[in-house]
């Protein structure tokens, strides 16, 4: 095969991988738009910033991509600008202020007054004894009004006074507000006198007050309460900033929809000024905190994914009151909450995790989506089992009893990078529905409860990744043509034949049309195989090709024929990633080592053919290369399957035992099996089938005496490539389909109708 063909194939496949595969999370490439322009009509999206993010040139690139509003993230404080009395420190700050100035973006000034990195000057004098009111006051003012009128042409907002509210539980008795030094002077009033000081400096700019645990219910409505006061007083207070230090389990989105739903109704103005989302319990603006982990799992990421997109949603939703959303910080390094915490969208390597993707990916439609309550059991649910369901419109609703769990997750998508959280309700059950509706068909999925990875026990069970997956049906508009129906059967009926090559037992399933019994004829055989996960049992049960031939069949479609159906070996020893063991070639001219006398298809190797020294002399085989690739490209298949299951099935079932009369085919992995041994060995197979497989090209397949050639895939894969290769075959002279599932992916309603449009153009003369 050329290099460029076989690269071309190796890429169709890399982007058609299974849903079902575990590959972990995805490398994504560097985005060209960012979330500032997804936002666009929405909000702004700010990142708070070091003087380090503003004078690397990678990051700087990151942040003028996706923002357009800044923070500055300790540089404007209290201390850093004010250590002493009347002794400024601009340099900091400054230099956040020109990269501004000079990109044309405006900042959110953070903060003004805060009972943290505060200089004591400011509240007690020498000897550490609190400050008339009158000279906390001034201090105060001077201090507001020097910063504010410094960045006025900057910054267009200021987080006034943070976190004077006090944290829950407030006992009956105590201050809603926090017994700072502050507070014992002057009590509430010195927060009113702040944002008095400030508007003087400043008339244009919003002023907001800012805290933490803002959706927790208790707090929020005190906050409330502080902000209602003030505005009842005529304090020019526009706006509530929500830290949104949140975490993978909370808040709740309710609470937050509640809490802007409260907050809406005494400001216009609501910022999140310092989001980021931690992968523990912990949450809230406390300076101690749980210092996290050494790894994150893929469950961790799905729930991270989960909390920001349902978080975004519920933000577009009040857009008519949201102005912008900032990020803590620019990526995990940098984060206050440490790398180990994964708070934010981009990792320690400022690269965007599948979490970025998925918040700027959104979907406005979904937004206000209506789903139908008309569930129904889907109907690979065992025996009396409710859940889980389907709708008219393709979502799936799950429930799942585990009371003493922490998370729930319905795994759907690769490999943790997405999935389904499903919520507690008061009975101890998890519940959830699908965030859209899923493709018609077929999908495997289990359930990761804690972390642990276990079946759904409400639906049966299918081989797939490697495991035996829960599985689930989406009933397809088209599904007539597979389904059981008042027609005669075939059978499918399992054979064991003897591997010399593995020196085992070796299975396969052999469908057999309905009158094979009832004749004495010999008919054709398709050899069809599964893809990478799965095995022998996949393609009549989960693709039903079995009923997809006894209808075809039935309707006179078809000339009958026979399909075997084998384990591909492409699971064996490792999973992708994994470097197996190199596997030794038999000795020279034992029983069944290749090129042996008496062998199963025995060839001479010819001086530099593959497996042969300089003179023709066997080698070991060499260690299979690692991934996907690896596992069909040199694993033995070839030869359990022309030299000893080929011969098993022509001498212990009526077939035409030659090459017009044989096909190949197969799905995914199976097509990339399909592709090499068809080139590989011209003289078993007439007709070639790729379904979500990869191509063939003209040059490939000349001289191979090919009778025909279908390459099939879904339209969510990619489809030019097939479209443009079944071209250029049918131009080259060759007998060839082209097919494209229309709305499929990578999944089996894909190949369910691959076969369906394939069989037909098989063994045609």
């Amino acid at each position: 095969m050329k290099k460029a063909l076989f690269t071309g194939l190796c890429a169709l496949l890399l982007c058609a991988v299974p849903s079902w595969a575990q590959w972990g999370p995805r490398t994504i490439p560097e985005p060209t738009d960012g979330l500032k322009d997804a936002y666009k009509d929405y909000f702004k999206i700010g990142v708070a910033v070091n003087n380090r993010n503003v004078t690397d040139a990678d990051q700087i690139k990151l942040i003028l991509r996706e923002f357009n509003s800044i923070t500055a993230e300790n540089a404007m404080k209290p201390q850093p600008t004010e250590p002493k009395k009347g002794e400024f420190n601009w340099e900091d700050a400054d230099r956040i202020a020109n990269f501004c100035r000079e990109h044309g973006i405006k900042m959110r000034g953070h903060t003004l007054m805060w009972h943290s990195q505060i200089g004591t000057w400011m509240y007690q004098d020498e000897k550490g004894n609190l400050l008339p009111k009158e000279e906390f006051y001034a201090n105060m003012k001077h201090h507001i009004q020097a910063i504010v009128n410094r960045y006025k042409d900057v910054v267009y907002c200021w987080d006034v006074v943070n976190e004077a509210v006090a944290d829950s539980p407030v006992y009956p008795g105590r201050p809603e507000l926090r017994n700072s030094p502050m507070y014992q002077i002057a009590g509430e009033e010195f927060i009113y006198k702040a944002f008095e000081y400030a508007h003087e400096a400043d008339p244009n700019a919003l002023l907001y007050y800012n805290d933490y645990n803002d959706a927790e219910p208790a707090k929020s409505q005190r906050i409330y309460n502080l902000v209602k006061r003030m505005k009842d007083a005529g304090v020019p207070v526009d706006g509530i900033g929500m830290q949104a230090h949140y975490n993978v389990y909370g808040p709740s989105m309710k609470e937050v929809d509640d809490a802007i739903n409260l907050y809406s109704t005494v400001v216009k103005h609501i910022h999140l000024t310092e989001l980021d989302i931690r992968i523990n319990e912990d949450m809230g603006g406390g300076l101690r905190f749980n210092q996290g982990q050494a790894t994150v799992s893929d469950w961790e990421r799905t729930l991270q994914q989960d909390q920001y997109v349902n978080l975004f949603k519920v933000l577009r939703k009040h857009k008519d009151v949201i102005d912008c959303v900032t990020f803590w910080n620019v990526s995990d390094k940098d984060s206050w909450l440490g790398v180990r915490n994964y708070p934010l969208l981009f990792d320690e390597n400022y690269k965007p995790k599948q979490a970025y993707l998925a918040v700027k990916g959104f979907d406005p439609k979904m937004d206000d989506a209506v789903i139908l309550e008309d569930f129904k059991p889907s109907e690979l649910n065992q025996p009396g089992q409710e859940y889980p369901m389907v709708n008219s419109q393709g979502y799936a609703r799950f429930k799942v009893n585990a009371p003493k769990a922490t998370s729930v997750i319905v795994s759907l998508g690769l490999g943790g990078s997405g999935g389904t959280v499903l919520h507690k309700a008061e009975d101890g059950s998890w519940m959830g529905t699908t965030s859209g509706p899923m493709d018609e068909g077929f999908h495997y999925y289990h359930l990761t409860i804690d972390g642990g990875v276990v079946n759904d026990p409400g639906t049966n069970n299918y081989y797939g990744s490697t495991r035996w997956e829960s599985g689930i049906e989406i009933p397809a508009h088209d599904a007539d043509f597979y389904a059981m129906k008042n027609v005669p059967h075939g059978k499918v009926q399992q054979v064991l034949f003897w591997s010399n090559s593995t020196n085992q037992v070796r299975v396969a399933w052999v469908y057999t049309p309905a009158e094979y019994d009832k004749t004495k004829k010999k008919y054709p055989v398709l050899y069809l195989q599964h893809g990478w996960g799965e095995n022998e049992y996949a393609w009549w049960n989960q693709g039903h090709a079995n009923l997809i031939m006894d209808n075809l069949i039935a309707d006179k479609k078809i000339e009958p024929f026979i399909i075997v159906m084998t384990y591909g070996m492409t699971n064996e020893g490792f999973r992708p990633g994994q470097m197996p063991a190199a596997r030794p070639a038999a000795a020279p001219g034992a029983p069944g080592a290749p090129g042996a006398p008496g062998a199963p298809g025995a060839r001479p190797a010819g001086p530099g053919a593959p497996g042969a020294a300089p003179g023709g002399a066997p080698q070991a085989r060499p260690a299979r290369p690692a991934g996907g690739m690896g596992m069909m490209m040199n694993n033995g298949f070839q030869e359990v399957l022309c030299d000893e299951l080929v011969p098993y099935i022509d001498a212990n079932f009526r077939t035409i035992a030659k090459k017009e009369s044989r096909a190949m085919a197969g799905l995914s992995m199976g097509g990339m099996e399909t592709h090499t041994i068809t080139l590989a060995r011209p003289e078993m197979f007439g007709w070639y089938g790729l379904l979500s497989g990869g191509t063939y090209s003209p040059e490939e397949v000349q001289g191979t005496g090919v009778k025909g050639i279908f390459i099939g895939c879904g339209s969510k894969e990619g489809p030019d490539q097939i479209r443009a290769a079944a071209q250029k075959l049918q131009e080259a002279g060759f007998n060839a389909k082209g097919y494209v599932s229309e709305g499929t992916a990578h999944e089996f309603l894909t190949w369910r109708r691959c076969l369906y449009e394939m069989a037909p153009m098989l063994f045609k003369k």
